[in-house]
């Protein structure tokens, strides 16, 4: 962890978050990579902190992995949008289930699949995402 990542830890995170932070962590970067992953590490299960104060708030702990390191820890409010840009990592994950499902992937980090991109909807339906065209692709 660096220091930046341990500050907010003892800023943010009480009792035995800590440890099941920890533990999601170890499955997702065993699971999914640890060069630059953004996880959905825990739910608090009530919002921390003020809803539009300047200090990190809400009821889920994400944390940043990169290049096998946790580089920081934040709170996000479950209700807010959750994408690749958020987050600034290639690969993203849920290990609570509470922001969204599947995983979320750069396409250029992953290799080309045939199969339709899946995502979830709020009602629990499941749809296929048009992918993006790829101008520069060779014929």
């Amino acid at each position: 962890m660096s220091l930046h990542a341990l500050q907010r830890v003892d800023e943010r995170l009480v009792g035995d978050e800590a440890q099941a932070v920890i533990k999601s962590v170890r499955i997702a970067c065993s699971k999914y990579s640890s060069k630059s992953l953004g996880i959905v590490a825990h739910s608090i299960g009530q919002q921390r902190g003020t809803a539009w104060g300047q200090k990190s708030n809400g009821d889920l702990v994400i944390v940043i992995v990169r290049d096998g390191k946790v580089k920081t820890i934040y709170l996000r409010r479950s209700t807010q949008s959750f994408d690749l840009g958020m987050f600034r990592t290639d690969v993203a994950v849920d290990m609570t289930g509470k922001a969204f499902t599947g995983v979320l992937r750069n396409r250029t980090s992953s290799t080309p699949s045939t199969r339709p991109t899946m995502r979830t909807l709020p009602n629990g339906r499941r749809v296929a995402v048009d992918r993006p065209s790829n101008p520069f692709a060779k014929n």
